[in-house]
């Protein structure tokens, strides 16, 4: 049994937790209470002291403290959690290393820019204990059969990627608010489980070709050319875009087929005898082999990572490494863009 302190009580730590519409667990809260024979929530910490109060209306009675060092010295856990405001990854990831935990989840992206995840990649080398990322479609099933797909030729010799990641613009007002706490806008805080993604699926890339779209210093639109390096696979990525809707997805093209998946969407194509035109042949959906919700993890698996990394010595998928090569990206793109 690992005690487990999770600092930061927002949306992902928290309040997902509690929208009706989202498949549990939905929280990092309820990624620790899925395995309530493995892990102990000991206490929460949020220097927002109305947390509190949320938490005594929804009967959790928990250990609450505002400070995070107070709450690693008095609670001494084995895990934390770091889902708080990217700007304060840095400070609580190397306090909570200096005071020997066993092991850390952290929230992405794992800083605010690459000075600081330098820092904390510099420390973590020195002490290496299980640190895991939440880039939490790692652990979605259907981006393991995409890989497979890809892997076993199923569509054949992959062509072209499209990758999107499509949302609202931020508001002006709130353009310093994020530069501070998030260090960037939603290719940074949005973008990043897709950039992670296709290094899950890719590896290395050249980036080619950036366009960004800017209201200040916030970007609104950033669209770019990256090249998988070994194939030369053209990758086209768009991220923010001023939609009045969200929606991610990443589409593989091969000279077989295609393959689809993202938030709601699980789409295999496979080519047929034209019924249109004689001596052609046509992309037709077919049914994917299983459901969303069928063989999926969410928040739940970070959590099963940090649980095979402690009990059987295993190598964690999204570690402080992946993360900090999404990082990296990201920013690279950002300087290029301009």
């Amino acid at each position: 049994m690992y005690k487990v302190l999770l600092i930061g009580l927002g949306n992902a730590g928290l309040f997902y937790e509690f929208d009706p519409k989202r498949r549990k667990p939905a929280s990092h809260y309820g990624g620790i209470k899925a395995f309530p024979d493995e892990l102990k929530l000991v206490g929460v910490c949020d220097i927002d002291k109305s947390k509190k109060l949320f938490l005594k209306e929804k009967g959790i009675n928990l250990p609450f403290f505002e400070n995070y060092k107070e709450a690693i010295d008095s609670l001494r856990p084995d895990i934390v959690t770091i889902a708080s405001w990217t700007k304060t990854h840095e400070e609580i990831f190397t306090y909570s290393l200096e005071e020997g935990v066993k092991g850390i989840i952290l929230e992405k992206p794992i800083a605010r820019n690459l000075k600081e995840a330098d820092r904390m990649k510099a420390l973590w080398e020195k002490n290496k204990i299980p640190v895991v990322v939440n880039h939490e479609r790692r652990w979605d099933a259907r981006y393991e059969f995409l890989k497979k797909a890809m892997d076993r030729g199923r569509i054949g010799k992959i062509k072209t990627v499209y990758g999107k990641v499509l949302l609202g613009k931020i508001p002006e007002k709130y353009h310093s608010m994020f530069l501070e706490l998030e260090g960037g806008g939603h290719l940074l805080h949005d973008g990043t489980h897709l950039i992670d993604i296709l290094f899950y699926l890719f590896k290395e890339f050249e980036i080619k070709d950036v366009f960004i779209d800017k209201e200040g210093e916030m970007e609104k639109r950033v669209i770019a050319l990256l090249y998988e390096k070994s194939g030369g696979i053209p990758i086209f990525i768009e991220i923010g875009g001023e939609r009045d809707y969200f929606h991610f997805s990443i589409e593989v093209e091969g000279t077989r087929g295609k393959i689809i998946v993202g938030n709601g969407i699980s789409e295999l194509y496979e080519i047929k005898e034209s019924k249109l035109y004689t001596g052609f042949k046509d992309l037709v959906k077919i049914k994917f082999p299983f459901s969303e919700l069928e063989k999926t993890r969410a928040f739940d698996g970070a959590y099963h990572e940090i649980l095979k990394a402690l009990n059987r010595n295993k190598s964690v998928n999204s570690s402080l490494s992946e993360g900090y090569r999404a990082l990296k990206l990201i920013e690279d793109i950002y300087n290029l863009g301009g």
